[in-house]
């Protein structure tokens, strides 16, 4: 399977809005929804950490994670769970569909 090509989540805040808080445009996809989610979960389970005090035990690279944080990647499933690991934290949103 190829890989996916998405516009950064943060492409998707409407005029006006902030990254990850939005508001977001009426079109956005559920990716940059979920990313920003994810992203304001990390914010706060971190709270003063460095990215680097992070991404160490996660295992990930700490400039990988700054590109998630600021909406230009779309995370994967491996590194949403290793950074739930690193945190003890839950960072995946429970959202409404639909």
């Amino acid at each position: 399977m190829a890989a996916r090509k998405y516009a950064p989540p943060r492409t998707w805040v409407a005029e006006g809005g902030d990254w990850p808080y939005g508001p977001f445009t009426a079109d956005a996809p559920p990716y940059a929804v979920v990313t920003a989610a994810v992203v304001r979960a990390y914010r706060q389970a971190a709270g003063s950490r460095s990215l680097r005090s992070v991404a160490e035990p996660a295992g990930i690279d700490p400039t990988s994670l700054s590109r998630m944080l600021s909406g230009e990647t779309v995370p994967d499933v491996h590194t949403v769970a290793v950074l739930e690991d690193a945190l003890d934290a839950a960072l995946w949103p429970e959202y409404p569909r639909g």
